[in-house]
Order: C-alpha cells, then structure tokens, then sequence
C-alpha cells in the first residue's frame, strides 16, 4: 500500500522533473550558442572597426601625400606624430600608366581595379585588398584617392599591418575560447592556435554556401568543439568580399555550468518531491475524512469553481468516487468554458453588420469554442463565377496577410446538395470526400476537415471549415457546437446583406434630392456632389474614419436643401442682393436644418447643414459659432462649398482661376476657415497641380503620398501669389 502511494505521488513528479530539467537543459545549451553567436560578431566588429580606423587614417594621409611629397621626405620618424601610425607599412603612388613608386617602406602592389571598384574610389572611400607574398603570408593593403586626381588617373596604396588588426581580435577575444579568421579565398588569416585538421576547411564550407552566419559541433567525445561562424561584410564599406570569423569553445567548457546547474537542480527537486510525498501521506492517514472531502468539493461545484478537486488515498470506494467526482468536475468545467466562449463568440458575430467584420470576427474566435489548426469560413454568390466560393482561412499557413489567406475555391453540385440537406457539421477526409471543393485549399491539406454548410431561405450561402493536420474523429458535442456557430454565422452575414442594401438604397435617396436642390438654379448644377466629393477628400486627407466619411457624406449631399425654398430671382440674380434679399439667403441653412430634424436618422447630419455658413472667427451665419464651436464636419464643409462655388461661374461673376482660389483659401485660413482644413485641402490640391478645382475630386478615396502643404503654392504666381484683392467674391453677397 504504502509503495503503491509512493508510486503515485512521486511518479508523475519524477517524470514532469525530468521533462522539465531537459527543457531546462536545452534552453541553456541555447544560451549558450546565442552567446557565442554574440562573441563571434563582436570578434567581427573589432576587425570591422580597425580596418575602419585604418581607412581613417589612410583617407587622411592621402590628402597629406597627395600634393606630390618626395620620397626622401617621409620615413618612420616623419609619421611618429600620426595617431595609430603604428599600422603603416608601406605607401606607393599608383599613376596611369606608370608602375607603382614607393613613397615609404615596400612597393604596393597596385589593386585589379573595375568599373564598381574606380566608383568606389571616386566616392571617396578606400579600397581594401589582400596580396600575398613569395613566402605566402597575406599583406593588406588600402587604397585612395588622391585629392583633385580622378582613381584613374593617379592614387596611393598604403600597406596595413594585419598584426595591428590582430591585436584588436585578441582584445575581444572571449575566454576559453579561440579565433580564426578567413580570408575571401577561405584561407586563414589570423588564428589564436592551430585547429584541429579539417576544421577550417569546415568553416569554409558555410562561407562558400553564402551562410552569413551559422554554428555547428566539430569532432568527438573529449575533443568535441562547440563552433560559430559569421561573416564580416566588407562589401559596402571597403569593396572587399567579405571575410569570415570563427569562435571555437571546446564543448564541455561552453556546457559545464548546464550540467553543472541541472545536476543541482535535479537532486532538489527530487528531494522536494521525496520530502512532499512522505509529508503527505502522513497528514492523510492521519486527517482522512472522506465524507466532508466530497461535501466540501460539491459544494465548490455548485457555487462555479469548476477547478475544484477532491484527493482521497483511502484506497476503498471512497477513492473510486472521488475520482469520478474529479472527473465530472473537469467535464462540467471544459462545457462551462466552451460555452462561454460559444455565447460570445455568438455574440461578437451577432453583434456586427458589416460582412468583413463578421468574418474576422468568426476566424477570431471559433479555435477558443473548437480547437483546430485553422479555419475558414467559404461565402458563395461573391465572386460572380458560378458555384464559386470566396474563402478567408486563418491557421498555420504560409501568409504575409496578416494571419489571413483568400482563396477562390470551387464546388460541384453533388457537393452543394450534400451540404444543403446535412441536418449537422461533417467531419471530411480529402481525396475521398469534397475533393473538388478542397482539391484548391492553399497550401498544404490537412488530414481532416470540419464542414458547416451556411443555410438562408433554403440556398447554400457559405460553409465553416475546420482544419487538422492529423487525422480526427470529432464528438458529436463538437459537430453541434459548429453547427451552432455557423446558423448564428449565416443570420448575421443575411442581416449584413440587408444593412448593406438598405445603406445602398438610402444614399441614393440622398443624391436624388441633392439633384433635387441643384436644379433650382441652372448655375448650381452638379454643385453639391462636387462639394460632397472634395469634403470627403479632405476628411480623409484629416484622418477621419470610415463612420465619420459617412455622415460628411450625408451631409454634403443635402447642406444646401433650405435653397429650395429660395426663389430663382434671388439665386440667379446677376448683379449685386439687397440686404432684404441677403437676408433670404442666410435662411437656407436654418430652413435645411428644420426640414430634416424630424427625421431621426438625419440627426447626426443636422450640424452640417446648419453651421456650413459659420465663420472660424464667428462672424459667420446663422448663429455666429467660432473655432471648435463649430462641428468639424461644418469646417470641411465650409472649405469645400466656398472652393467648388468660387472655381464655377456664377450670374454676377465668371468663376475664378485655380491660382486665385487658392489664394483667397490661403488668405482667410484662421478668418473664415479652420486652418488645419485648409492646409489638408492645399496638399490634395498640390498633388494634382493641373487639374481645374472643380474636376479634382470626381472619385474620393483615401489620398496617399501627402504633399506638404506649402507646395501647394507651387502654381501660385504673380498678382494672386503676392496678395490678390479678392473684390470679385466680397463686393456681392456669396449664394454657395
């Protein structure tokens, strides 16, 4: 008995201690790596950064050397006072035509120069080449131009020494580790000891594959070495082909403080768990009360903590019912969950009108009701085509879409029906069942589908699909509870179709009495959807939303429906209103605002039709609001109606040139127009600089690429740029 209860306690310790140690243990190992790897590029940076000061110092001494010193001029003591001079070997001037003449230490062997490598030279960087000599040693060397010679014609070659690089590489070189460094050619140039036989060839070997970067474990046993690679891009700095750096650690030193730590960590849990186990088993054998256990464990159930269990180790019924009882309480806690999940889930995709929206809110949320390794939800009747489906798929599939692949796939007839009369989801296997509908999934097939056929009026509208990568026999609980989402899916896609027609239809309701309005004058023809087309440009220019577009849109179709009320005489009167007849006119918006307020779906319009007179500075009609007291989509609006009514002609003045609006636009920013307004409508109107205002924004839609705003002066010249006197708008009284 006593072994039996050991053996349960413990057991399931042991085992997750040890499953949980090797995890530890590969976490380290790749720390450890990601440490190397981190060394490794250091090492690269070191030599980077030398082979950059040495081209500091050589770029310097090419504007010294460069004004034809002589030979006999320089020599060691005559460089003592360079910084780093340490490094200079040798310098030779490379003329055309002409070998190479030494100016200090050892000729410079000129560099093979093409058309990339004389570019490079002419922008004023050095180039970095490698030469070896007769005994095989590599010499560096860095070449420049010289100041007021062209690279063709005339530069310097300065020998380096690579030893002073190498002392660098020793600096960073980490501990209980070794260096090697390769040339392009995969030769070593610098090596803190000799490797061992076929190691360097190794590295090569990532080079040449065109690896930047990589590790890999070299030899056995005791002699095993833990190696990372990088490559030093050279290329655009120094038109050299790149170099490559290696950290070799032997592995039992890169890994001992692991095993070190997880031979500790291991003994502790072990005795923890030892410790636990006889505690435990004491305190029950000595406080075993299996009754109040249960009762106390019910209780918990039926006030929703489903995580509650019960432990009894009496080794009688007791037990037996204690472990029944555990098992209900997890069953009842997974359906408590799931559906909770399905009721919002239900209620998120209820709660939406838009067709989009409705279908990532389906691929949101259906994994947290019914795991699965993707889902998708397939709509008939949008692609045009027939029997084909637009489907959206959001699992474990290549995609750069933000998690969500769109797919056009096809069904068969014999497919459609099958779904159309199936009472419940079903589970599917392709290649055997609805091939010719999954035969175009993207991407690897799972082994297994979910299908829930969407059903309105009796017409196959989409399908929920369900995807697994291995093969799964589903339990009915989970084929009803698809069911469920995909009927609630299908009442919400049919109300959003509805949403969207009766929005279709509404708007155009809304542009046939804009019509309406227009064509109470022969000059105000087409006025208001052109209004309504610049508002909506500069609504989005300012960032607004989609909701807010919408109402702009409303509203600018019918900012001008008080002008019904205004006789012909007045609006088409070519000379100069009366008060009397001025007065008329500033009722229109009023008049517009009380034949829509009874209507409450035109509530949220009624500010713009009411206020797109008002003033910035509040000297404005009808009830004279300045700044923010004035709703912004009145402002928009206000910019809007005055550039489309000053760009058309009117029966008391021709309409006024595209340089002269933007003018007068410019001029009453902060007067009678809202400046962050204005400035959005000068960059539309600066990134189309040769269209007329009153064609520029036949099509609104989201601008891209915002011009500044003052170039949108750019078209401005002469009088109309410097201050024009803009008498032909103020001299009569505005009508729109």
């Amino acid at each position: 008995m006593l072994l039996l209860f050991l053996l349960c306690i413990l057991a399931p310790g042991i085992v997750f201690g040890y499953l949980s140690l090797r995890r530890l243990e590969s976490k380290f190992q790749q720390d450890t790596l990601r440490r190397m790897r981190f060394h490794t590029r250091e090492v690269g940076m070191a030599v980077f950064s030398g082979i950059a000061s040495m081209e500091e110092q050589v770029a310097f001494l090419s504007g010294v050397l460069g004004n034809g010193t002589p030979r006999d001029a320089l020599s060691r003591d005559t460089l003592a006072w360079l910084p780093q001079s340490r490094f200079l070997l040798g310098v030779s001037r490379i003329r055309e035509g002409s070998d190479a003449v030494p100016l200090y230490g050892k000729v410079c062997p000129p560099p093979s120069l093409g058309r990339h490598a004389f570019a490079h030279l002419a922008s004023g960087k050095g180039l970095l080449y490698l030469e070896r000599d007769p005994g095989g040693r590599h010499r560096a060397f860095i070449a420049h131009t010289v100041p007021g010679f062209p690279p063709e014609r005339e530069m310097l070659s300065f020998e380096v020494s690579l030893d002073y690089l190498w002392g660098r590489v020793r600096d960073a070189t980490p501990p209980v580790s070794e260096i090697v460094i390769l040339s392009p050619d995969k030769s070593p140039l610098f090596q803190t000891q000799s490797p061992p036989s076929g190691l360097i060839e190794r590295i090569g070997q990532g080079g040449a594959r065109k690896e930047v970067s990589g590790h890999f474990e070299w030899g056995e046993g005791s002699e095993a070495q833990i190696v990372t690679h990088s490559a030093i891009f050279l290329k655009p700095a120094f038109h050299s082909d790149d170099w490559t750096v290696a950290v070799t650690q032997p592995r039992s030193e890169a890994f001992a403080a692991t095993k070190h730590f997880t031979r500790i960590l291991f003994m502790t849990v072990l005795l923890v768990l030892l410790v636990a186990g006889l505690y435990a088993l004491v305190q029950i054998r000595r406080n075993l009360a299996p009754l109040s256990v249960l009762e106390e464990g019910t209780r918990r159930i039926s006030g929703g903590d489903f995580e509650s269990r019960v432990e009894i180790g009496s080794g009688d019924e007791f037990e037996a019912l204690a472990r029944s009882f555990n098992t209900m309480a997890d069953h009842l806690g997974k359906e408590f969950r799931v559906q909770a999940a399905l009721g919002k889930t239900v209620q998120a995709i209820l709660g939406e009108t838009d067709r989009d929206r409705i279908v990532r809110t389906l691929l949101d949320g259906v994994a947290s009701v019914i795991p699965c390794d993707c889902a998708g939800l397939a709509l008939l009747g949008t692609d045009g085509r027939e029997n084909a489906a637009d489907t959206f798929i959001r699992g474990e599939l290549p995609t750069d879409l933000g998690g969500t692949v769109q797919a056009v796939m096809f069904l068969r007839p014999a497919e459609i029906d099958r779904l159309k009369s199936s009472e419940t989801s079903l589970a599917v296997n392709p290649g055997r069942e609805f091939d010719g509908f999954l035969s175009r999934w993207p991407g690897p097939r799972p082994e297994t589908f979910l299908l829930s056929p969407l059903v309105s009026n009796g017409e196959l509208t989409g399908i929920v699909l369900l995807g697994y990568k291995k093969a799964f026999d589903p339990a009915p609980e989970i084929l009803v509870r698809l069911r469920q989402i995909a009927d609630q899916t299908a009442i919400a896609l049919s109300r959003a179709a509805l949403v969207e027609e009766l929005n279709e239809n509404d708007l155009g309701t809304l542009q046939a009495l804009s019509r309406a309005v227009d064509t109470n004058s022969p000059w105000t023809a087409g006025h208001s959807q052109r209004v309504t087309s610049l508002a909506m440009e500069i609504g989005w220019e300012i960032g607004l939303s989609e909701r807010e577009i919408d109402v702009l849109q409303r509203g600018g179709l019918l900012h001008d429906l008080g002008k019904l009320g205004i006789p012909p005489a007045i609006l088409d009167k070519p000379g100069k209103l009366t008060e009397e007849e001025y007065a008329v006119i500033q009722k229109h918006p009023s008049a517009g605002a009380e034949i829509l307020r009874p209507i409450p779906s035109m509530e949220k319009i009624l500010p713009i039709v009411l206020h797109h007179h008002e003033r910035f500075d509040g000297s404005g009609y009808p009830q004279g609001l300045a700044g923010d007291s004035i709703s912004l989509h009145a402002r928009i609006l206000s910019v809007a109606d005055v550039a489309d009514a000053l760009s058309s002609d009117r029966p008391y003045r021709p309409g006024w040139q595209r340089e002269k609006v933007l003018a007068y636009m410019l001029e009453q920013s902060g007067r009678q127009f809202d400046p962050g307004v204005v400035t959005a409508f000068l960059r539309i109107a600066a990134r189309k600089p040769g269209a007329s205002l009153t064609d520029l924004f036949p099509n609104p839609e989201h601008p891209a690429n915002p011009v500044p705003w003052n170039a949108a002066l750019s078209g401005l010249s002469g009088r109309a740029a410097r201050g024009t006197s803009f008498s032909g708008y103020s001299e009569t009284y505005p009508r729109g």
